[in-house]
């Protein structure tokens, strides 16, 4: 009884210390792109302020946690460089702020839930990038997301990054929730390719019910090919939705059964 007590103290207090050292990392960059904001505006550079503070993001997850990201088909993000797309991803912990880091292109703002909007610090350095904030059921918000989006897409060429899950989906096995039609309704609407990105199942990474928090640890991530929509029709979204989700879910699929380790290795 006493050895379990300490077993699951020790758990607590891993859990807890390496959830601390991760929520700093989103400080001190969140901070790091909150000071380079003026400079940046002043060289009419402010769509760089995400880019910057993912960066910062991904260089304190690698030498303060231990976090790397191994990214197939990165040749594949180039296109989000040479002109605005739509990547589209699998939503599924916190865990997704440190592939992001790392995949994030020069000129994108990311679409997030209305309430870390009013976080401070990080809050702060979403809103200074103009990033893009939603409230769930609210078709005020909704609207307004989409003619936001709209004018990032056409005027700034400045690409969006949406997950079509709508929410957290912390799925043990890797499973995916329905995809909602607002990404690539918008992708028809603008003739924006779409970028589909596949992360491996994280619920052996991280846990919160679990106390899990993995140090040293590798996130596998494959961006498939960009997808064009110049000859698609609205009649063809529903098929487009289908075939991107099960693309993803079997891209996550094949890095999770990567990611597993050998018989021999355990």
């Amino acid at each position: 009884m006493g050895i379990d007590f300490v077993y699951r103290l020790v758990c607590w207090l891993a859990f807890y210390i390496q959830l601390a050292l991760f929520l700093q990392c989103v400080l001190l960059a969140s901070a790091v792109g909150i000071v380079v904001s003026p400079l940046l505006r002043l060289v009419r550079r402010q769509s760089a302020v995400n880019w910057v503070g993912a960066q910062a993001m991904r260089v304190l997850t690698e030498h303060v946690l231990g976090i790397t990201v191994e990214i197939e088909g990165a040749e594949n993000l180039a296109r989000a460089n040479d002109r605005a797309c739509v990547i589209v991803a699998n939503h599924q912990s916190m865990l997704d702020i440190v592939w992001l880091a790392w995949v994030f292109p020069r000129r994108a703002v990311i679409v997030a839930n209305m309430f870390i909007r009013r976080l401070p610090v990080l809050g702060w350095f979403m809103r200074l990038g103009g990033n893009l904030f939603v409230k769930q059921g609210d078709k005020q918000s909704i609207s307004m997301l989409f003619e936001s989006s709209l004018h990032y897409l056409e005027h700034e060429r400045t690409s969006i990054v949406m997950f079509p899950e709508g929410q957290r989906n912390p799925s043990e096995s890797g499973t995916l929730l329905d995809f909602k039609k607002g990404a690539f309704f918008l992708a028809y609407c603008t003739r924006a390719p779409i970028i589909p990105v596949a992360v491996q199942c994280t619920h052996p990474l991280f846990s919160w019910p679990l106390l899990r928090f993995r140090r040293n640890c590798v996130v596998r991530v494959r961006v498939l090919l960009p997808v064009s929509t110049d000859t698609l029709t609205e009649e063809d979204i529903p098929t487009l939705i289908a075939d991107t989700r099960r693309d993803i879910r079997k891209a996550c699929n094949r890095l999770s059964v990567a990611a597993r380790p050998s018989p021999a290795s355990t």
